[in-house]
């Protein structure tokens, strides 16, 4: 969704069709879940100091916070569907075959390129997965 959002609201899709009105979808999708995080910290935060009678005022100033305070409960948010273990995982990534016809020299750079062209990319990708992983709902 957001390479689709990246790619749709780029600067590039603005020049190419300028009467296209290319909407946030990024945003406008996310939307419900960033509102979600946003009331259940704050009710994390109620629930967590209903006893103490000092909170009790400040918690109608939590009905009506401004952007940056809700950014700031949405880090404080947790959410317990999640499972909290962080297994210690590897992945190998297999090298390009050695070509025996060609130089010392021509493997090398050939190494050089798939290291560029393929190994970069997928362990970027494998790095944004595994970072994305401890978000994941999990059944209890």
């Amino acid at each position: 969704m957001l390479s689709a959002d990246g790619r749709d609201s780029s600067l590039a899709n603005l020049m190419l069709d300028p009467t296209n009105h290319v909407e946030n979808t990024g945003e406008l999708e996310t939307r419900p879940f960033r509102e979600y995080m946003v009331n259940e910290a704050v009710e994390q935060y109620k629930d967590y100091y209903e006893s103490d009678n000092e909170e009790g005022q400040f918690f109608e100033y939590l009905d009506n916070l401004p952007n940056r305070d809700k950014i700031r409960f949405m880090e404080i948010f947790d959410d317990h569907t999640v499972e909290k273990l962080d297994p210690k995982r590897h992945i190998s990534i297999e090298k390009r075959e050695y070509n025996p016809e060609l130089s010392v020299l021509s493997n090398m750079a050939l190494d050089l390129v798939d290291f560029k062209d393929r190994v970069v990319p997928l362990t970027r990708e494998l790095a944004q997965h595994e970072y994305a992983s401890k978000y994941q709902k999990e059944n209890a």
